[in-house]
This record gives structure tokens, C-alpha cells and sequence, in this order.
């Protein structure tokens, strides 16, 4: 039986560190066995040439869709969380993401709690943009959310079939913190998402977790369901995304 490498030899052979061999492995990219209970990642060393064959060879750039702030983009169909510094960050984001979807004719839906819901339209309309004629004409949902994930997954779906082009959805999950949800009911929506994003290639969802509202549990919660992740400023995968359903599996030093 053909020797098999684990995640330390794996990154040392592909001359990466190992967090960057689990951001492969959980994104699909490079192949890895799971062995024991504790699920551990090894590796063959023919899958590991075959990788670097594949990356070596030149690729034409993805084309992202522009999110509207800082310049990012992101792939089509992405599910992303956003980490704000402060407050003037996570207004500026949502607002940019919100109106560059709207002037790219998509139909967007912003789900928000009250007093956020307000400071979100005001900003708008000082950036040109009518809020209430975007409502009208069903460019544009505002929801304050519904009272369990499987109420708001249904509302997003919905709002889903309404429309014949992409949709952007937008959610300061702080409406999800004022209905008295915890780690378990997000990371239920969150899944729940993942399923519909899946099925409807091309929609963009982004959640907002601002980290003086959210526990550690719920941060760390929020980067194992969505794929990607703005911190600081900067998009990156998420080191710790899961497919779906498979949550808490741990290889640390296998």
C-alpha cells in the first residue's frame, strides 16, 4: 500500500503552509483522504504532482462581479460574511454593495433591524438613489427579517422567483440578534442559504457580523458557513468553510 502523507508533509512538499492545504481541501481543489475518527487529511503524493501540474499551467482570470466597495469583486454565486472595523465601515460597504447592484439591474433585497434600516435609506438617497421608487417598481425588498431560518429562507426564495435577474441580498444580521437567535439559529440560516446557492448559480448573498454584537462562537460560526470573507478590507476564502453540513471536524498537527 502506497505511503500517504499527512497535512504537515503535504504543505511542506507543495512548499505552502498548512492552513492553505485546508482552504484547498475544503474548497474542492486538491484531493485528500479522511482517515480515523478524528478525520484526519492525508494525502497521496500523486495528487499532490497532479495539483502542481494544474496550477502551473496559465489560467485566464475569473471574472468577479463588483461588490461596490474598496473595489473587490467576487465570483458569481457567492456567499459572503463581512467583518466590520466599525460602524462608518459597515454602513459604507452595505450602501456601495446595495447601489452597485442596483445600477447593474439586479434585484437586491436588504434585510436589516429598524434603526440600521434607517440609517441604510438615508444614505442611500444622499447617494442619488430613491428608495422608496425602488420599492415600488420591485427593484429593491427591505425586510426586517423573519422569526425563524426556515421563515427567512423561505422569504428569500420567494423574493428569488420574483425576479428574472440576479439576486443581491444584503443582511446586517443584527436583525437576527433582536429576534433572540443564537449560534445554532444563524448557523441554520446559513446552511439554509448555502442549499439555495447551490441551486440558484449566479445570486450573491453577503452577511454582515459586526464584532461588537457577535460572540466569538457566532464569528467563527459565520466564516465556517460562508466562503468568503471581508476583514479589514480585503477579500479572502474563508479557512475554515465547510460544505454543507459537515461542521467540527478537526486534523490540528495531523
Amino acid at each position: 500500500m502506497k505511503q500517504l502523507l499527512n497535512i504537515h508533509q503535504a504543505a511542506r512538499f507543495l512548499n505552502v503552509s498548512e492552513m492553505t492545504v485546508r482552504r484547498w481541501t475544503n474548497a474542492g481543489d486538491l484531493r485528500c483522504y479522511r482517515i480515523g475518527a478524528r478525520r484526519a487529511r492525508r494525502f497521496k503524493i500523486e495528487d499532490l504532482v497532479a495539483y502542481l501540474e494544474v496550477r502551473d499551467q496559465p489560467v485566464s482570470p475569473p471574472v468577479g462581479v463588483p461588490l461596490g466597495y474598496n473595489g473587490l469583486q467576487a465570483p458569481e454565486g457567492t456567499h459572503l460574511a463581512h467583518f466590520p472595523m466599525d460602524a462608518f465601515e459597515a454602513l459604507d460597504l452595505a450602501v456601495g454593495y446595495i447601489c452597485n447592484g442596483l445600477s447593474s439591474h439586479e434585484t437586491v433585497c436588504v434585510v436589516a433591524p429598524d434603526n440600521r434600516m434607517g440609517q441604510i435609506v438615508q444614505r442611500m438617497r444622499s447617494s442619488g438613489v430613491d428608495p422608496a421608487a425602488c420599492r415600488h417598481s420591485g427593484d429593491c425588498f427591505f425586510s426586517e427579517g423573519m422569526d425563524t431560518p426556515t421563515g427567512q429562507a423561505r422569504f428569500l426564495a420567494e423574493v428569488a422567483e420574483r425576479t428574472g435577474q440576479r439576486l443581491r441580498v444584503f443582511g446586517d444580521m443584527a436583525w437576527a440578534k433582536e429576534k433572540g437567535w443564537g449560534a445554532q439559529e444563524l448557523r441554520e440560516l446559513e446552511d439554509l442559504v448555502n442549499a439555495a446557492s447551490s441551486r440558484a448559480a449566479g445570486n450573491l448573498y453577503l452577511c454582515q457580523y459586526a464584532l461588537d454584537c457577535f460572540s466569538g462562537q457566532e464569528a467563527l460560526m459565520a466564516m465556517e458557513t460562508h466562503s468568503h470573507c471581508i476583514y479589514r478590507g480585503l477579500l479572502n476564502h474563508s479557512p475554515y468553510h465547510f460544505p454543507l453540513g459537515i461542521h467540527g471536524f478537526s486534523d490540528h498537527g495531523s
